[in-house]
């Protein structure tokens, strides 16, 4: 990443949401309208990378969500209960324009691993889920999400793949 980047903060009203443009006009209108509303709710944490200039690089909002056991690949299924698995979702991601092929979509992700096991030390979390855009389909499957039966923009890693991976940053 070689942008004079970043830090990540948590979303607020002070922050110049109007001004991001990824080229996906969903992942722009759900920043600039629904992402601090969704905040205040309690049903999405959005977290912005932010430059030192206070330009918003990117953004990931995480959210609760659980898995059905019919939906795991069976190659996963081994000694979970037949009952929804508890998961956490990357509801969006996404990078501007301006700072696009630079790395940022990557250090996103990691960050959202990071907050990923840090909640998985204080609740039950066994995967991390992730509704793609076409577009984002082989980004995702580059880091290792496995796409789930009969879904195909739906994917899922599991929790102790990031941890090895966090521990292992060589293969992030």
């Amino acid at each position: 990443m070689n942008c004079k980047l970043i830090s990540i903060k948590e979303i607020d009203s002070k922050c110049f949401l109007k001004n991001f443009d990824c080229g996906v006009e969903a992942l722009n209108s759900f920043l600039s309208k629904y992402a601090l509303k969704n905040d205040s709710l309690g049903i999405g944490k959005t977290f912005l990378a932010v430059t030192q200039e206070k330009d918003i690089a990117g953004y990931f909002t995480l959210a609760s969500a659980q898995l059905a056991f019919d939906e795991i690949p069976s190659d996963y299924k081994t000694k979970l209960p037949k009952y929804p698995v508890p998961s956490l979702r990357i509801a969006r991601l996404a990078v501007d324009s301006k700072f696009q092929k630079k790395g940022i979509g990557k250090w996103l992700l990691a960050q959202a691993f990071i907050k990923s096991i840090a909640v998985s030390e204080i609740t039950g979390l066994k995967f991390i889920i992730v509704d793609a855009k076409e577009s984002s389909k082989s980004f995702y499957e580059h880091y290792g999400f496995i796409r789930l039966y009969d879904k195909e923009l739906c994917y899922f890693i599991p929790i102790e793949t990031i941890k090895a991976a966090i521990t292992d940053s060589s293969k992030l």
